[in-house]
């Protein structure tokens, strides 16, 4: 028997024109893309709303060729004009779900493309009922759709054959349900129809006189005792505990181990989606695990040539940028570990392609301790193959060209000292900053000329840079140079932080020839009797104590009560600065 619980169906519906085979197939098409979605996703998220949409839209679509669509429902498919349509699999298809609470058809009318995301958040609460009062029909009928109909079958409204209570040692006989004492059991709701759960209340009320008992359900022969009911207890508590996606990975792996080149082909698709996976949500232990077997699997035998190509492909796509770019960001927001052991068996996997963005985040972040886990790794990368770290100096990116070559200086490819030269020629300060520095680390021919040639450069660090990394070579050869800028009038201008790193690289490259004109700038006087700047006259005495030559200690002494404090304490620096070095 069939009884409808919501308004009954239109007479009319049987008459309206009937929608096409394709667009019925579509509608169910979308339909099961668009309740997956919702069980997936958020309601506000951006994949679940365009599903969503498009069903809408297909809703509002039919009703040009029909005015309504009739739809019965059986177990295991919703059916339609003969034809079968299925919206999930076995128990958790959505057939099923209207089933089991008793509807048995549906009918979309006009306006329920409106309602579609109120039936669709019914069909979730309904498979996440927490009581029986949360069962389809119920959450139906309290929504009271516009352009949606529905009927189902009352089950207790049948005469249906229950079992009596019977004395010991009886046969049990069957009792019959009136349906008319259920309508009376839950009649007097200010003349509401009566609620589905109430329904299966009034049953109840009605057959527990004479129906079951508890003692139907006494122990048996095959009730568990305490013994065993321990042990499943602790089964079931193992079971709940068990790193379910380890044994995932640890299977496939497992698998990915027979000779079957077509299932390999299979298990590494499933592990290149796997892996950003893991990425964006923090778990680098199970990405490394994956890494590290497969880089087993390539070292030995196990794969077939076209799953071995396959892998070293996966391999490639780990050090795409995209990929790389996902694993920094999770690095810089803290959902990765910097000091992780995970991060270090991962950052081994990659490879050259990796190193512009890893380059780039070694220059520009701002989290030390990223930015020192990031320098060893590329590092590593780098003294496997450091040609492409000298390609990436022609990048049109700064940060990737300073990170390439101090990168370069550090590991000391002398190939690269034209390229890093030429970086002198770029027009940013502090890519040539990065030059001067990678090129004080090369320090062969050069790049040591190079470094003469930015002593005058037009930026004030990269200059220091040059006569610092000039004064800790000990690079004779520029003498002379530095000799000629410390008696021009641009040294004169200079501030003082400059005029000392040019002094002490001078003091550090002299000889006994250049304590002349060292002392007549501490000591001496111009044409007019005047002495020079303090400024210049302490810098001179820096440089003298860096020579460290009896004539120098001499000039030094004589300017050790010199009226200028300035002066004075350079004096007095000089000389411990060449007593230590003895």
């Amino acid at each position: 028997m069939s009884s409808p619980v919501d308004r009954p169906l239109e007479d009319t519906a049987s008459a309206a024109p009937e929608p096409s085979v394709a667009q019925v197939t579509e509608l169910f098409g979308l339909l099961e893309k668009t309740v997956r979605a919702h069980r997936l996703y958020q309601a506000n998220n951006p994949v679940y709303q365009g599903f969503l949409a498009a069903l809408r839209a297909a809703f509002g679509k039919l009703w040009g060729q029909a005015h309504s669509v009739h739809i019965s429902i059986e177990e295991a498919a919703f059916r339609w004009g003969g034809k079968s349509f299925t919206v999930g699999e076995g128990r958790d298809s959505l057939s099923f779900l209207f089933y089991k609470d008793g509807i048995r058809d549906l009918t979309f009318l006009p306006g329920f493309e409106d309602e579609v995301g109120a039936f669709l958040e019914i069909v979730h609460k309904s498979r996440q009922r927490e009581n029986e009062q949360d069962d389809l029909v119920t959450l139906l009928w309290e929504r009271e759709f516009s352009g949606f109909q529905y009927t189902y079958m009352d089950l207790l409204g049948e005469e249906l054959d229950l079992p009596q209570g019977a004395e010991k040692g009886e046969e049990r006989r069957l009792a019959r349900v009136d349906p008319a004492q259920i309508e009376a059991a839950v009649s007097g709701m200010d003349g509401e129809p009566p609620r589905p759960s109430d329904l299966r209340k009034a049953e109840q009320a009605v057959r527990s006189p004479e129906g079951l008992s508890r003692d139907d359900f006494e122990e048996t022969l095959y009730f568990l005792d305490e013994t065993e009911l321990a042990l499943l207890q602790r089964e079931v508590d193992l079971e709940w505990a068990r790193d379910l996606k380890a044994d995932v990975i640890n299977a496939l792996l497992d698998r990915l181990e027979d000779p079957v080149p077509a299932r390999q082909l299979e298990i590494l698709g499933i592990f290149r989606q796997l892996i950003p996976t893991f990425l964006s949500g923090g778990d680098l232990a199970s990405a490394s695990r994956i890494l590290v077997d497969l880089n087993v699997m390539l070292e030995g035998s196990a794969l077939a040539p076209d799953p071995r190509d396959e892998c070293v492909r996966l391999f490639g796509e780990l050090s795409e940028p995209g990929m790389v770019s996902q694993l920094v960001r999770a690095l810089e927001e803290g959902v990765l570990d910097p000091g992780g052991e995970e991060l270090g068996i991962f950052l081994r996997h990659l490879g050259p392609g990796a190193l512009a963005v890893l380059l780039r985040t070694v220059e520009t972040t701002e989290v030390a301790g990223v930015r020192k886990r990031l320098e060893t790794a590329v590092e590593a990368i780098a003294r496997a193959a450091p040609e492409p770290v000298a390609a990436l100096l022609a990048s049109d990116e700064a940060a990737i060209v300073s990170g390439a070559a101090r990168l370069l200086g550090r590991l000391g490819y002398s190939r690269a000292a034209g390229p890093i030269a030429a970086l002198l020629q770029r027009p940013d300060p502090a890519l040539r900053l990065a030059a001067v520095e990678a090129l004080v680390a090369l320090h062969n021919g050069t790049a040591l000329d190079a470094l003469q040639k930015a002593l005058e450069d037009s930026e004030r660090d990269v200059r220091v840079a040059a006569a610092r990394g000039l004064a800790r070579l000990r690079y004779q050869p520029a003498r002379t140079r530095l000799e000629e800028l410390i008696q021009s009038r641009l040294m004169r201008a200079a501030d003082l932080t400059e005029q000392i790193a040019f002094f002490e690289a001078y003091g550090a490259v002299g000889n006994a020839d250049s304590v002349s004109m060292l002392n007549k700038l501490l000591n001496g006087r111009t044409l007019l009797r005047q002495r020079q700047t303090p400024e210049l006259r302490a810098c001179a005495a820096l440089a003298l104590g860096r020579l460290g030559t009896p004539a120098a200690r001499s000039a030094l002494e004589r300017a050790g009560e010199d009226d200028q404090p300035m002066v004075r304490n350079a004096v007095a620096r000089a000389l411990r600065q060449e007593a230590t070095s003895q």
